[in-house]
């Protein structure tokens, strides 16, 4: 009787365990995937210029493929899960703290843009385009640019070159001119000429 009685608590506790962590396991998968597309990263306002920029590029799904990159595909790394949620939890406060300090000053972006090799990870880049460094039909130049790359051991980065992959006319968007009547939330203001 006393066998039995502690087969049944073990299988107890094994399928309660087995429930939690498959529970916690589709709750994680849930949750990175609600929050790894331009739709949670665009629900911030200072991100509205990325989000625009990256819906007109090839990455943002204007291709005759319709393939289409989310944030996280580019802006974590993916060497490994552990690497990959440890990354996306640390992004993730660190955006939400820089968004509320936006409130009491706007982010020099084109500066950021300066250091895009620590927002933008080779390793998102390389899990869709695995097979470059034999890539057929690649122009000279191209071939040229990621033989050099290869070559290089690491000391290149795509977005050496690619420097706004991801996101069509990103510095046009970024960059203020005289014409532009947005505020950096991109809604329109009213210039003086309008008010009157």
């Amino acid at each position: 009787m006393k066998k039995i009685t502690w087969l049944m608590i073990t299988l107890g506790i094994i399928l309660v365990l087995s429930v939690v962590v498959s529970g916690s396991w589709i709750l994680t998968e849930g949750v990175v995937q609600a929050t790894a597309d331009e739709g949670f990263c665009g629900s911030c306002h200072s991100m509205r210029p990325f989000v625009e920029t990256h819906a007109l590029d090839v990455h943002g799904g204007a291709n005759t493929k319709g393939l289409r990159a989310q944030c996280a595909d580019c802006h974590l790394p993916h060497a490994g899960p552990a690497t990959y949620l440890i990354a996306k939890a640390r992004t993730g406060l660190w955006d939400v703290w820089a968004e509320v300090l936006t409130v009491f000053r706007t982010p020099d972006w084109i500066d950021k843009l300066e250091h895009r090799t620590d927002f933008v990870y080779d390793s998102g880049c390389r899990s869709c385009h695995a097979r470059l460094a034999e890539a057929p039909n690649q122009t000279p130049t191209a071939a040229f640019g990621h033989k050099t790359y290869f070559a290089s051991g690491g000391a290149m980065h795509c977005v050496t070159c690619h420097t706004q992959v991801g996101h069509r006319d990103l510095m046009a968007r970024l960059t203020p001119s005289a014409a532009d009547t947005s505020d950096q939330t991109g809604q329109p203001v009213a210039t003086q000429e309008q008010s009157q």
